[in-house]
C-alpha cells in the first residue's frame, strides 16, 4: 500500500500491479491498519482510494488459501469496510480499471466514486462457488435495488456507464484528478456537516449492516466447505472452466 498525505486528505494506493492489486493478507492488514491511523487523524477529512498500473483492485489473491472463511472474512475484509462506513471522514473511491469481487465491496463502501468509462466491475465470487460477500451484495442490493437481482444471485459483470445510469459512479477522464478536486472541497467546505449527512445516509441505509456482514461470513463459511467451492479455486488456478457438481 502507498501512502500520500495531503492538505487536509490522503491518497491510499493499492499497490500490487503485477497482480492486478489483489488483496492478499499482508494487503488486507496494512490496509486495516492505514485506514485505522488515518481515521484517528483529525487533520484527515477525507481519504481516496485507487490503485497502481491496470487494476483498481480484483478482491482476494486466490493464490493464498486460507482453511477459515469466517474468521478471514470476520478479521481481514470486513474491518476494512467498516473503517470506511463508521468513522467521521469522507471515502472517495478513484476507479483507474477493473474491480471484482471483495474490492467491490469496498468501492461499493465508499461515498463517493469517481470511474474511468472503460472500467468494468465483476462479481467474481460464483465463479469459485461462492456467494458475494465483504458486502457486495448488501450494497447492491441498498444503492441499486432489483436492478442487481441478477447479479446477486448468478453473479457477473457490468460496466462505468451502467453503473452511473443506476447513480453509483461519475464518469470521469481522470479520476484521480477529480477525485483530488473533490477531496480539496471537502477540506474547504462545512465539514461538520458532511459528517452529519454522512451519519443520516449510514442511519436510513445501512443501520443494519454489521448484522448482515455477520449472516455473509456465516453463509460463505459453509459455501468454503463444498466440493464446488474446491473445484471452482483448481479450475481458476488451472485456468480451465469449472465442473460443478452441486454439492
Amino acid at each position: 500500500m502507498i501512502v500520500e498525505n495531503k492538505d487536509g486528505y490522503a491518497i491510499v494506493k493499492f499497490d500490487r500491479p503485477e497482480k492486478l492489486n489483489a488483496l492478499n493478507l499482508k494487503t488486507r492488514n496494512d490496509m486495516i491498519s492505514i485506514l485505522r491511523k488515518l481515521n484517528a487523524d483529525p487533520t484527515v477529512k477525507s481519504v481516496i482510494l485507487t490503485g497502481e498500473g491496470r487494476g483498481f483492485c480484483v478482491g482476494a489473491d486466490l493464490s493464498e488459501m486460507v482453511e477459515d472463511i469466517y474468521a478471514d472474512l470476520k478479521y481481514t475484509f470486513q474491518p476494512i469496510i467498516k473503517e470506511i462506513r463508521n468513522p467521521n471522514k469522507l471515502y472517495i473511491s478513484a476507479i483507474n480499471g477493473v474491480v471484482a469481487g471483495a474490492c467491490l465491496g469496498i468501492v461499493l463502501s465508499t461515498d463517493f466514486r469517481i470511474s474511468r468509462k472503460d472500467v468494468k466491475f465483476v462479481t467474481a465470487f460464483q465463479r469459485i462457488g461462492l456467494t458475494s460477500d465483504t458486502g457486495v451484495a448488501y450494497f447492491l442490493a441498498k444503492l441499486v435495488g432489483v436492478k442487481s437481482y441478477d447479479l446477486l444471485i448468478l453473479g457477473g459483470e457490468f460496466t462505468a456507464e451502467d453503473a452511473e445510469k443506476w447513480g453509483l459512479v461519475k464518469i470521469s477522464e481522470d479520476p484521480l484528478s477529480d477525485a483530488v478536486k473533490l477531496a480539496q472541497r471537502i477540506s474547504a467546505g462545512p465539514f461538520l456537516t458532511y459528517v452529519a449527512g454522512k451519519k443520516m445516509v449510514n442511519k436510513i441505509l445501512f443501520e443494519d449492516m454489521d448484522d448482515f456482514l455477520e449472516y455473509e461470513a456465516l453463509l460463505q463459511s459453509e459455501l468454503g466447505k463444498t466440493e464446488d467451492f474446491k473445484e471452482g479455486v483448481q479450475s481458476f488456478i488451472e485456468k480451465r472452466e469449472p465442473k460443478y457438481k452441486g454439492r
